[in-house]
């Protein structure tokens, strides 16, 4: 995989299940991996492919293929930060599941 089209620097967080002082359950994110990657909204035929599979795919999101630890793995629990902006992770796909590169597709919070 070509490092040029990573150009964006993004942190994965990974969700941490707490209870407040009410004993309502509360998430809060931890910084797990921090990685280049390439982000490109999704458009055209390529929305609406996403769309048929995952409902409110917005962005696709690039990365170099890493082995990972179940601790520190990558799920759809798990969000992407790129500076102020944040994208729920729907899904995950291996391509051609040659362990080169994975594509997580997301959903920009707004």
């Amino acid at each position: 995989m070509r490092a040029g089209p990573l150009r964006h620097k993004i942190i994965i967080d990974k969700p941490t299940y707490t209870q407040d002082s009410f004993g309502e359950g509360a998430i809060t994110y931890t910084s797990a991996i921090g990685t280049w990657a390439s982000i490109a909204p999704l458009r055209g035929r390529e929305y609406w492919s996403a769309q048929q599979v995952t409902a409110g795919v917005s962005h696709k999101v690039t990365m170099r293929y890493r082995e990972l630890p179940a601790s520190t793995g990558i799920d759809q629990k798990c969000r992407v930060r790129f500076g102020s902006r944040i994208f729920q992770i729907k899904s995950i796909v291996n391509p051609d599941e040659r362990d080169i590169s994975l594509e997580l597709m997301c959903e920009e919070e707004v």
